[in-house]
């Protein structure tokens, strides 16, 4: 029979009453609750979720002495979750009653687990009052301690929040008690103060009590959350022990676009004559510059560029980072830009914005054309035409009623045509193939949550040396070193065969050309439009890859249109080099001697959210075949995926993972400009994913899924961000790095 959670109240001691009284004491403030993450993966009170979720871009992390449902609940309890879509979140969560024990040696480690946990809330009303959810912790997998799927309601006020729903938990036994969130259950949180929270809750004919302490907003960066509270067992349970604590911390990735109806609108962005609406969100990825609209700019002058105006500019490009860099007249008399960037490596919307600047301070007092194209390893990727005075007014704030830029992709034109008829005064002024660029990165492979430690890992240091030989040529080569390992990625431990070591795992070269697809059919320049025809890009390299295989891998790229979406192809073939012993489990071959790989991909960009949804299949490096389907949420330079992927490597039946992986960009925002001899750069992108088995088998199972290590041809476009919706829905950042 279930009891009500009266019923504990009413037959309680004193400290039980103590607790229901402050409860009721804080519910009498006015002050909106906070939400935060909490040691089952979701967001919610202690034990119970509400129906709320992190906010979208949102990274929270939280940590519990405590595993409620485990056979011994003493432990650590660490979650890390994102607000990765408007009313979606997802957690990763490790619990261990220990963190250094090999569970395969005594004493043992008692409990280990890697779970994934996932919540979908939506509003019911328009005042956001009432909102509704659903999700699962410690799905898939072998062995789940405390697997449950929930539904919550939730109504919030300015004095408290109260939710009431019902769960289902399984695999519970004598022995292992499972998750205390079962059948029906209910909380209610107050928080009188910005500081201070209080709640209770209820769930199968069990009771907790809880406080915490949040962190005053003015201690922690802008949009940064804290909080450290402590939690009491109100009945005799097997769940959790009498007390606990727990502290968190939410992160903000990035100010989210706003999505319509969302509340107040941004500043206009109107680079385009005539645009009459603003966008329905805000288009920004840096802080916006604010200021009042400024009166018009005094008539501009007509007075043509001269020669040395080209030159001036030129050296202006250069000193900003720019190279490869062409300067040169228009038919009309007006200015023709071509530059290359290796500089800004981050987002090229930053080299976009810097040349622009350029162009409007130098010649923004004249009323002239201007048409600029930018290119990455020289094949150009994005161009830019318009009035010079406009663009200065636009970037300066003012009204304007000219064009001040049209941004066109290659995806809708050729946009070598941009430059059709100019007479070029500076060609090719800081070549790129004078300078040897030096790429540093990190190397990390970890294992997370295993049998045999919570975390263990093999760090390394990358050096890439590459030489830009010619148009989309290039030729690399990558040095590895290990720089610290945890013991069992020793040469002795049971990874060691994972172990970073000191080797070349990279000396390839590239070739990436444009297909003149539009010029081999016939086409006519509109239907070459129409299709996109000057969009397809291929690639070829040829050398040693992923530390010990040799041979020729080839790539091709079509993003039609405005770039919503984009299809692509690669094969490969290599061979094993003779010093490297292939991988063997259970008599099974993990690393063939021959390699095959061959896949198609799919992806679709929804822009108003930022989302690129992805589909990958065919026959991966190890020749296990199968599909990966994944979403990326894009937040600034920041990106988080989440993955599905099932793959088979015969005999082996099916295996089946999910995964997460994070994606930044690490070091400064505007890598060293090339020198004579050398540029020195950061790490454009570094990625790390934590994935898990689910379905029957929990075993480790590395080797599947692995995708060849070439340079890709999303490197050439702006990590796959080069698509004209892209740089239109970003053209606040274009304006302030032009500032």
């Amino acid at each position: 029979m279930v009891q009500p959670v009266w019923t504990y109240l009413a037959v309680s001691r004193y400290p039980l009453r103590f607790a229901a009284a402050a409860v009721l004491a804080l519910a009498s403030s006015a002050h909106a609750v906070d939400t935060t993450l909490v040691q089952a993966g979701f967001t919610g009170v202690g034990i119970t979720p509400n129906a709320r979720v992190l906010r979208w871009g949102t990274l929270g992390l939280a940590y519990d002495n405590q595993l409620p449902g485990f056979p011994n609940p003493k432990g650590h309890n660490l979650v890390a979750g994102i607000g990765l879509f408007p009313g979606l979140e997802i957690s990763g969560r490790i619990a261990s009653n220990d963190l250094n024990s090999n569970c395969f040696a005594p004493p043992g480690c008692q409990a280990r687990d890697l779970s994934a946990n996932a919540k979908i809330a939506l509003p019911l009303d328009a005042n956001g009052k009432w909102h509704i959810a659903g999700g699962a912790t410690d799905a898939g997998g072998e062995i789940n301690f405390v697997n449950t799927v929930y539904g919550v309601l939730t109504y919030s006020t300015d004095f408290f929040d109260a939710s009431a729903g019902a769960a289902k938990r399984r695999n519970t036994t004598r022995a292992r008690p499972g998750s205390p969130l079962n059948g029906v259950f209910g909380n209610v949180v107050a928080q009188p103060l910005p500081w201070l929270q209080g709640h209770l809750e209820y769930s199968d004919n069990n009771a907790w009590a809880g406080a915490k302490l949040l962190a005053p907003t003015g201690w922690l960066p802008q949009g940064w959350n804290a909080f450290a509270g402590v939690n009491f067992r109100l009945n005799d349970n097997r769940h959790t022990e009498k007390s606990w604590a727990t502290v968190g911390l939410t992160i903000p990735l990035y100010a989210v676009p706003r999505l319509p109806d969302a509340g107040p609108k941004a500043e206009p962005i109107a680079l385009l004559p005539n645009q009459a609406a603003e966008p329905s969100y805000p288009a920004t990825v840096l802080p916006p510059v604010l200021q009042q609209l400024a009166p018009p700019a005094p008539p501009a002058s007509q007075a043509p560029p001269s020669e040395e105006d080209f030159r001036v500019l030129a050296i202006a490009l250069e000193e900003k980072g720019l190279e490869d860099i062409s300067v040169g007249r228009l038919p009309d008399g007006g200015i023709a830009v071509r530059a290359n960037n290796a500089t800004y490596n981050w987002n090229a919307l930053d080299a976009m914005g810097v040349a622009l600047g350029l162009i409007s301070r130098q010649f923004g007092s004249s009323s002239l054309s201007y048409r600029i194209v930018l290119t990455q390893r020289q094949l150009p990727f994005v161009g830019v035409t318009g009035q010079t005075n406009c663009l200065k007014d636009w970037i300066d704030g003012r009204a304007t009623t000219c064009t001040a830029g049209q941004l066109f992709s290659a995806g809708s034109g050729d946009l070598d045509e941009l430059h059709s008829g100019v007479t070029w005064t500076i060609r090719e002024q800081a070549g790129s193939w004078k300078t040897v660029r030096v790429g540093l990165s990190p190397v990390l492979r970890t294992a997370v949550a295993t049998e045999v430690g919570v975390f263990d890992y093999s760090l390394g240091l990358r050096a890439a040396f590459q030489l830009p030989l010619w148009q989309g040529a290039v030729g690399e080569i990558r040095q590895v070193v290990p720089v610290a390992n945890s013991s069992n990625f020793s040469d002795t431990g049971i990874y060691s065969g994972r172990r970073i070591r000191s080797r070349i795992d990279r000396a390839l070269f590239s070739q990436a050309v444009r297909v003149p697809i539009g010029m081999w059919t016939g086409a006519s320049p509109a239907q070459a439009t129409k299709w996109g025809l000057s969009s397809v890009v291929a690639q070829v390299h040829a050398g040693r890859i992923n530390d010990y295989y040799d041979g020729a891998m080839g790539e091709l790229r079509w993003e039609p249109g405005e770039g919503r979406y984009r299809i692509a192809a690669q094969a490969g073939w290599f061979t094993m080099a003779d010093y490297h012993q292939p991988v063997k489990r259970a008599g099974v071959l993990y690393e063939p001697k021959v390699a095959t790989p061959i896949l198609a991909s799919y992806r679709y960009s929804l822009m108003r959210t930022r989302t690129d949804f992805e589909a990958t299949g065919g026959r991966f490096m190890n020749r296990d075949t199968g599909v990966q389907l994944g979403m990326t949420q894009w937040f600034s330079d920041v990106a988080v995926s989440v993955y599905y992927r099932h793959t088979t490597l015969d005999p082996i039946p099916a295996r089946q993972f999910v995964g997460v992986t994070l994606s930044l960009p690490l070091g400064p925002r505007k890598d060293m400009s090339p020198g004579k001899l050398v540029q020195v750069t950061g790490t454009p992108r570094f990625g790390h994913s934590l994935e898990t088995v689910v379905g029957r088998s929990n075993l480790v199972s590395p080797g599947y899924g692995v995708l060849p290590d070439v340079p890709d041809l999303d490197s050439i476009h702006n990590s796959d961000r080069a698509s004209l919706l892209y740089f239109e829905d970003n053209m606040r950042r274009i304006r302030d790095a032009a500032r």
